[in-house]
């Protein structure tokens, strides 16, 4: 089995390990933003030591910007114009109206959480330095899964139908996973590919930026700031060691 397969697989058993845990732990929203905010570090570190970098070795500087400008994008308009594009990230946007709405809004979530996880899986696929990546995105990819089923739980969802849903809508990391092996092992120009990396860079960074921010401007700054510090220090430990 390729290696990138297996590292897609590897993020969907994350994701629903947390989905299971749901099931087991009934965790308090204090715990909850410490685990969002240290996972959001994480993939701020993978953007920042690993992806960016990585880009810049062929772009330019403005061609860095503007295509991890696109990624950041991309996920501003999905959550505004569309739904959240991560459970965990907009924990505390979903609020008991939303909640209770929740079967309403369940395709257009899944959709847009679809498209986060498949750019999860194509960053796996990146082939550099991806110890960092892969142990940012496992480290996400928990509490995703936690949130997407305390709210489908909450929603009254019985607990077959969401180990399901969580199963189903975190296999896109294993479809962005090969899509990712495609596009990285083809004779694509290197610009292009770095583009794509600093595309899914901007995502991240959106998701860290967002979880944070969402958080800290409510509940538990100190934990937020302390959790989301132990993420980057993580992700950057894992980057020395292995560059």
């Amino acid at each position: 089995m390729d290696v990138n397969l297996i590292k897609g697989f590897l993020a969907l058993i994350s994701a629903v390990s947390g989905a299971s845990s749901t099931f087991l732990i009934k965790l308090n929203h204090k715990k909850l933003c410490g685990l969002i905010s240290f996972s959001a570090g994480a993939l701020l570190g993978a953007a920042v030591f690993v992806l960016l970098p990585e880009a810049g070795e062929s772009l330019r500087f403005y061609e860095v910007l503007i295509s991890g400008l696109s990624g950041y994008l991309l996920f501003w308009f999905i959550s505004k114009y569309f739904s959240h594009v991560c459970p965990a990230c907009s924990a505390s946007h979903f609020d008991e109206q939303t909640t209770h709405k929740f079967s309403e809004i369940v395709l257009t979530l899944i959709t847009a959480l679809s498209i986060h996880s498949l750019l999860d899986g194509m960053a796996l696929s990146t082939g550099i330095n991806n110890e960092s990546i892969l142990a940012a995105i496992l480290t996400h990819k928990f509490p995703e899964g936690l949130a997407l089923a305390a709210l489908m739980l909450s929603s009254n969802y019985p607990k077959p139908k969401i180990f399901l849903y969580v199963t189903l809508v975190e296999s896109t990391t294993v479809i962005g996973s090969i899509v990712g092996t495609y596009l990285f092992q083809s004779k694509i120009s290197p610009v292009i590919l770095d583009a794509i990396m600093a595309h899914i860079a901007g995502g991240f960074v959106y998701l860290a930026i967002h979880a944070v921010l969402g958080e800290m401007l409510k509940n538990h700054t100190r934990l937020v700031i302390f959790s989301f510090s132990l993420g980057l220090i993580l992700i950057f430990g894992v980057h020395l060691i292995f560059s």
